[in-house]
């Protein structure tokens, strides 16, 4: 006889032979571990133990693709006090406690995604199957926002597959696939995903009658286990000695949590009671921090993001499908979206003006590829297919059918107005025309354009394939169906998108562009080039802003700057003499020479760009903390003109922008969120005082002004 209990959440059912399934079925598209579905675990594993005609427990999804996706980050970003987070790991480790002591075997049937607390609870019972598909994927990324795995896991995990191996997948929120996870003795099966189901049942019984496959695999592991700590106990000094210098070259001093993290995993040398007490107090104490709050906030701006189709309120245009698409231009950005988009299975036609410059760009995509297979991400025949997808060509041939065409040509306008007719005149009606132009506004590309209305900015970020942003830009002309369909482009590549309202240098161009030129301003006034990009990185940004250019090419940032100065000559300007540099040949590392001299790996300052400044060689130390104030005030309050000039739609897109696109340091949750941190009438008094020394170019932006009189913050969230 079969009996069957519901909950919200939870549906558990008794079958004849006295096998109990736990099916989880939280609302929404994934399973999350919310307060309450936690309080729903604990009641029904306390309910379990006192059942006499329960044998052994298989815990199952409800969700087709999907196990356990986590807890639910909206209550972690409610947690304002050390005891507060702390009191909420203990309880959720006691769930988990009490799972582990039922008197019974316990399976986990693990398909799709078994991340965070579903991983935690896996971890917990006596036995774990996942399935073999390409879906299914285990990890703790508790790291990522800036917390460390609170349910147990820095204790069992350790427990069960060793402190290397636990260390890696802690300290790195690395995913682990099905064979690698047997592999590391994480899973005890890997079955296929139509059998799941009926082989976890069938585990749940061997081991209940100590009989089979699943009471052999449960009794060797326990034999190796034993063996397995005292190998990596024995040599925890090494590995904590190692550890912690190598998150210390890669995670700095801006983000806790992986220190912690190592501690806390350290602690599982003690009794398990003794552990997770560890746990808990490094979880309440990051849970309460500034750090994981910001990184909080940056997950749920990306969610909020997923969602977002970028359309005015009160438009019900819908996107249309995008099946086969073309590139305008085969340099690095049109070979890199190109590769893309091949990648994500739609043919693409990559035109350029001869074949030498289309070898360029299949060159490219195979290394893209290429280094996918080598590190066994993608089969050989994997990457043939997604190569042949790629159709390179000289004319427009191929381009009738596309459904849009994404412009990657030289910066300049009337290039783009002649590329735009050719489009025009060979595809249909309702192509859409998207250029990839870093600075020059939309509203003139479109006046080139004999259908302005399906004429879009897509700008990509360098190098397409790794950088996860793309802008894309409307101008009052863009159709809303236009709007939709390119935002769907942009999230089919698995990109944050954010949409912006056109205007010179956009949002991510227009706020990099005064970071940038008050660091060169600074280099002109007598710093070290490396001491100004040192300056940068110990803020938080991922490379100082002089290597940046480098990496984009003077040439390029020249015409960008350019561009800047005409339409805001009081903040934009270059410094006396800059033209020099460029006569000289430096165009960053494409010409091997800029500020930074190439040879093989070494990047050192080149002294002889010293030679083109005033003052010459003779540099002089400068208060590293001017420096980092004067960049990032210029950054900031440009950030603010954005969106107090509309083109910005709001703070969420610009810290998304500045995070995703340019590098903001991701632990001060973004430009916006940082400046409600600092208080608006400090940001304005620091932006005051620098405009005294330096000019109008730090004017507070008058809506800094006005959010200071009316004591208002951005409030991101």
């Amino acid at each position: 006889m079969t009996t069957t209990a519901t909950k919200n959440a939870i549906q558990l059912t008794v079958n004849a032979e006295g096998v109990a399934v736990l099916t989880l079925d939280t609302p929404g598209r994934m399973n999350v571990l919310s307060p309450e579905v936690f309080q729903e675990l604990s009641d029904t594993f306390e309910e379990l133990k006192t059942r006499s005609d329960v044998r052994a427990l298989v815990i199952e999804s409800g969700k087709a693709d999907s196990f356990v996706a986590g807890a639910d980050v909206r209550f972690l970003a409610t947690i304002t006090t050390p005891e507060e987070g702390a009191a909420m790991s203990r309880a959720a480790q006691g769930v988990f406690n009490r799972l582990e002591e039922l008197p019974f075997p316990t399976v986990t049937s693990i398909h799709g995604v078994c991340l965070g607390g579903g991983l935690e609870m896996a971890l917990a019972s006596s036995y774990r199957l996942v399935s073999e598909d390409d879906r299914s994927q285990l990890g703790l990324p508790e790291v990522q926002i800036g917390l460390l795995p609170g349910a147990g896991g820095t204790q069992r995990l350790p427990r069960l597959i060793g402190l290397p191996a636990a260390l890696d997948m802690i300290l790195t929120a690395k995913r682990v696939r099905p064979r690698a996870a047997k592999k590391l003795g994480l899973v005890d099966e890997v079955v296929p995903a139509e059998v799941l189901p009926q082989r976890a049942r069938a585990a749940a019984l061997e081991l209940a009658g100590r009989h089979g496959m699943a009471h052999e695999n449960r009794e060797g592991r326990q034999k190796t286990l034993a063996s397995r700590l005292m190998e990596a106990f024995g040599a925890r000094s090494i590995l904590y000695t190692q550890a912690r210098a190598e998150l210390r070259k890669k995670a700095g001093d801006h983000y806790p949590a992986p220190y912690k993290a190592l501690d806390s995993a350290m602690a599982s040398r003690k009794s398990l009671a003794e552990g997770l007490e560890v746990e808990a107090r490094l979880f309440g104490e990051l849970a309460a921090g500034m750090v994981s709050k910001n990184l909080i906030h940056i997950f749920n701006l990306t969610t909020a993001l997923k969602s977002d189709s970028g359309l005015p309120k009160g438009s019900d245009a819908k996107a249309r499908p995008v099946k086969k698409l073309a590139v305008l231009g085969g340099g690095l950005m049109g070979s890199g979206i190109a590769t893309v988009y091949a990648d994500k299975g739609l043919p693409v036609n990559v035109k350029d003006r001869n074949d030498e410059a289309l070898g360029k760009t299949l060159h490219y995509a195979w290394k893209v590829f290429d280094k996918k297979v080598s590190r066994r991400r993608m089969r050989a025949f994997e990457r043939d297919l997604r190569m042949a997808r790629i159709r390179p060509t000289t004319d427009y041939s191929g381009f009738k059918r596309v459904d849009m065409v994404i412009e990657a040509v030289f910066e300049d306008i009337n290039l783009k107005h002649t590329v735009l007719k050719e489009v025009e005149a060979v595809c249909g009606p309702d192509t859409i025309f998207a250029s990839n132009t870093s600075s020059l506004p939309i509203t003139e590309i479109a006046r080139g354009a004999s259908r302005p209305e399906n004429v879009i900015g897509m700008h990509f970020f360098s190098p397409v394939e790794k950088m996860p942003l793309v802008e894309v830009i409307v101008h009052p002309g863009t159709a809303d169906w236009v709007t939709a369909t390119t935002v769907e482009a942009g999230k089919l590549l698995g990109k944050q998108v954010i949409v912006v309202n056109d205007g010179v240098g956009f949002y991510t161009s227009r706020v990099l562009a005064p970071f940038i030129n008050e660091a060169v301003r600074v280099l002109w006034e007598g710093a070290a080039i490396d001491q100004i990009d040192n300056a940068l990185k110990d803020f938080g940004f991922p490379v100082g802003p002089l290597m940046l250019q480098d990496e984009v090419g003077l040439d390029v940032a020249t015409k960008v700057m350019k561009i800047m100065m005409e339409a805001f000559p009081q903040r934009f300007s270059a410094p006396d003499g800059w033209q020099k540099v460029i006569d000289d040949g430096r165009l960053g590392k494409k010409s091997q020479k800029g500020f930074y001299r190439y040879s093989g790996k070494s990047k050192d300052p080149d002294p002889t760009f010293y030679d083109l400044l005033p003052g010459g060689r003779k540099r002089q130390r400068m208060d590293v903390d001017e420096i980092q104030q004067r960049c990032v005030m210029a950054f900031l309050n440009e950030a603010v003109l954005c969106l107090e000039e509309n083109v910005l739609r709001s703070a969420r897109d610009g810290d998304a922008g500045a995070i995703f696109g340019l590098g903001f340091p991701p632990f001060l949750g973004g430009p916006f969120r940082y400046m409600d941190q600092l208080g608006i009438d400090r940001v304005v008094e620091r932006l005051e005082i620098l405009s005294e020394r330096f000019g109008p170019r730090f004017e507070p932006a008058q809506l800094l002004k006005t959010m200071k009189a009316e004591k208002r913050k951005f409030s991101t969230d």
